[in-house]
């Protein structure tokens, strides 16, 4: 009994396509989970981190200025915790807070020993 190449073929990519599928299982550790806060919205016109909202509170940007289409970009990746859906417009942006935590800045690299002239 010959096997049809197509058959054989289809069954390749079916076996291929079950071991990506496993990988897709295998989860990257979750962050510690904050309570969703859906009865109250923090209002901000800064894209910075917003200081007075709470982790897990909706937040709304809406800049006092429109036309840098950065802004709402920016705010995005500063405030909103991006494991959730994030809405975003050329003008403004609604997502739930989530704020980065900077990192302690780099040292600076210390400045070379200077050696004394003869």
């Amino acid at each position: 009994m010959k096997r049809s190449p197509s058959l054989a073929a289809g069954l390749g990519l079916l076996i291929l396509a079950s071991f990506g599928l496993g990988a897709c299982s295998r989860h990257a550790p979750e962050a510690p989970s904050v309570a969703i806060d859906q009865a109250s919205l923090c209002q901000v016109d800064d894209y910075r981190v917003a200081t007075a909202c709470r982790p897990g509170q909706k937040i709304v940007f809406l800049p006092a200025r429109f036309g840098n289409e950065q802004l709402p970009v920016m705010f995005a990746a500063l405030n909103c915790d991006l494991r959730y859906n994030v809405a975003l417009t050329q003008g403004a942006v609604t997502c739930i807070f989530g704020p980065i935590t900077p990192s302690q800045p780099a040292a600076a690299p210390s400045a070379p020993a200077s050696r004394a002239q003869d």
